[in-house]
């Protein structure tokens, strides 16, 4: 059977309702070692690993997304080969999923962005753990997945730096605008505009594409010389704090 109607028959089998009591069977166990991904076009793959921490053997399965988490994985054609594509990992163990780049064409000039799926289905709960009646779930988690060409200007470190800021109004509200030169998408966890516990910020997590823009809403209403800080993710998902003036 191809992995494609494995997956469509994975779905059909995950949820089992016989009750409405949850099962201890239902917390999710398996975990994903980051919290994104990075492949550099000019290395051969990367790899990702999954770790089951929990104490019954569970089944994944893993694919990539262009962004739309409810498309069909079925119907996705991407240009990246994942394997194993569908696993067993038991107690305690770990299982390492290769992602290789099989040379479509992708935009040169910026990054691309996807997203890294994987659907955990834990096995059936034993007759004595659930008693007559309970729910099976299935869990799935998901990160971003970055292609990154070779050969882009500046890197990756360094475009927090070059984000352009100016204070617009977002319906209705105060916000920040910020604008992103680079080819590099940039994460930002928190921004504030002045000093002190009180200073208008926005703390709701976003990012901006490269070449894009993002309107940030703020707290309150800042003032218009104000410094702004900020804090964004790096490629290994630690946060770097950062400084900039307002346009």
């Amino acid at each position: 059977m191809s992995t494609r109607k494995v997956f469509i028959s994975l779905l059909m089998a995950v949820v089992a309702i016989a009750g409405a009591l949850l099962s201890s069977s239902s917390r999710a166990a398996v975990v994903i070692a980051g919290t994104r991904v990075v492949y550099n076009a000019a290395d051969s793959e990367v790899t990702l690993k999954l770790t089951n921490a929990g104490k019954h053997p569970a089944l994944t399965q893993v694919w990539l997304d262009k962004g739309n988490a409810a498309e069909d994985p079925t119907k996705l054609d991407l240009p990246f080969l994942l394997t194993p594509a569908l696993a067993r990992i038991d107690p305690d163990k770990s299982q390492t999923v290769r992602i290789a780049y099989t040379g479509e064409a992708l935009p040169q000039d910026r990054e691309t962005l996807f997203w890294f799926n994987m659907l955990e289905v834990p096995p059936k709960p034993l007759q004595a753990e659930t008693g007559a009646n309970y729910v099976q779930l299935a869990f799935r988690s998901r990160i971003k997945f970055f292609f990154r060409p070779s050969g882009l200007p500046g890197n990756a470190d360094d475009a927090p730096g070059k984000l352009t800021w100016r204070l617009v109004t977002d319906n209705g509200k105060p916000a920040l605008q910020v604008s992103n030169p680079t080819p590099y998408h940039v994460t930002i966890i928190e921004a504030k505009v002045g000093a002190g516990d009180k200073a208008p910020k926005f703390d709701e997590g976003g990012m901006v594409e490269p070449g894009g823009q993002l309107a940030l809403p703020l707290s309150g209403t800042p003032s218009a010389d104000g410094t702004i800080s900020f804090a964004t993710l790096n490629d290994y998902g630690g946060a770097m704090k950062h400084e900039a003036k307002l346009q």
